[in-house]
């Protein structure tokens, strides 16, 4: 009987600390926005511990507007995308970001004279799903703004940008270069704005050749390719450590690729693994990708036109590589085409552009 009783009691706190976890602190961050609300901004991000470079794009860009707030005259908030379960903060990296339910802080903040939502790319359709029945919250909102964040070009395929006019205004966003142009605008026809990535390299402190160790981390993205480059690598340079990056905290990654020589990418090429790798002073390895890279790209000696070729040339081009002039040369190539590509003053300059409607493509 005793046993039964402490194991009800075990169970019972478990659910009250789960209660306090991720309702008390939602409502109470909630109650914190002024009732008077009049201007609201909301970045919808996924209500789980998603480790992706834009889950942190998602969380910087909130910061950044947060900063800009004399231009926008508004609060700004983070809440789960809807339907995403309950979630109050992220772990795996360093934020003190809290994230509220959107549902609950339309009601709190009533009548507003403008609401701009920030949507991932990819998430489009589930907001147009929750709009279908939760349109109501919209009545008497004076001004509905719906922007969508297009981080992954290939993301957008299959999603109802346009649907959203039916409910307010709606823009775009690019984070890519290579698709920042009139020809995505004409596609999702609805005006269109450059913004890039918001961290550039004054961000990371690279390490020299003589500091790194014979490392090669690897993205964890899947690929037909993959079990045989590596197998190749491993083959070629059995002394080369090779780690696939998982379930690492962003802390962990940073100090990881800060140490490594050689990032290799299997994701859309010009992505956290090739960027972050450059700016903390390693070499980065790719296929060229158009629809990320833009041409000058190609011309790097570790960015590859094809699978085929990569897989055929890898293993030799670490080897040519390391050593201390080849290295610091090839490195200094990418790191200097990437710095042109990835301003943070550039972003924030355009970002500033955004929230007063002065668009790329309107």
């Amino acid at each position: 009987m005793f046993a039964r009783a402490t194991l009800h009691c075990r169970r019972l706190l478990g659910r009250m600390r789960n209660t306090i976890k991720y309702h008390m602190p939602r409502w109470f961050l909630t109650r914190t926005l002024p009732a008077q609300t009049e201007r609201l901004i909301v970045f919808l991000t996924p209500g789980y511990e998603l480790r992706s470079g834009g889950v942190m794009a998602i969380a910087a860009m909130f910061q950044e507007t947060i900063a800009l707030r004399e231009l926008h005259r508004s609060e700004v908030v983070l809440c789960t995308v809807p339907g995403d379960p309950p979630f109050l903060k992220y772990g795996w990296f360093e934020n003190s970001n809290y994230i509220l339910d959107l549902d609950s802080v339309l009601k709190h903040c009533g009548p507003l004279d403008y609401l701009l939502v920030h949507i991932p790319e990819y998430r489009v359709n589930r907001v147009l799903e929750w709009l279908s029945v939760s349109k109501s919250l919209l009545e008497n909102i004076k001004q509905v703004h719906f922007n969508v964040l297009l981080f992954n070009i290939d993301l957008i395929q299959g999603q109802n940008v346009r649907e959203l006019e039916q409910f307010g205004t709606v823009t775009c966003t690019t984070a890519h270069e290579a698709y920042s142009n009139l020809a995505t605008r004409e596609a999702l026809g609805v005006s269109t704005h450059s913004l890039l990535i918001c961290k550039g390299a004054e961000f990371y402190s690279p390490a020299a050749y003589q500091d790194k160790e014979q490392l090669l981390v690897v993205s964890p993205d899947a690929h037909p390719y993959k079990e045989r480059v590596l197998r190749r690598i491993a083959e070629a340079l059995p002394n080369l450590r090779i780690q696939v990056i998982q379930d690492l905290s962003y802390e962990d990654y940073a100090s990881l690729i800060r140490r490594a020589k050689w990032s290799l990418t299997f994701g859309e090429g010009l992505d956290g693994f090739f960027v972050e790798t450059e700016f903390s002073g390693g070499v980065s390895f790719a296929v060229f990708n158009e629809r990320f890279f833009t041409p000058a790209f190609a011309e790097l000696a570790t960015v590859y036109p094809s699978w085929e070729i990569l897989l055929e040339k890898i293993a030799e081009d670490i080897k040519r590589l390391d050593e201390p002039t080849a290295y610091n040369e090839n490195w200094r190539r990418a790191y200097d085409l990437l710095s042109e590509h990835l301003d943070t003053n550039r972003f924030r300059e355009r970002l500033r552009s955004f929230y007063r409607g002065d668009y790329t493509f309107p």
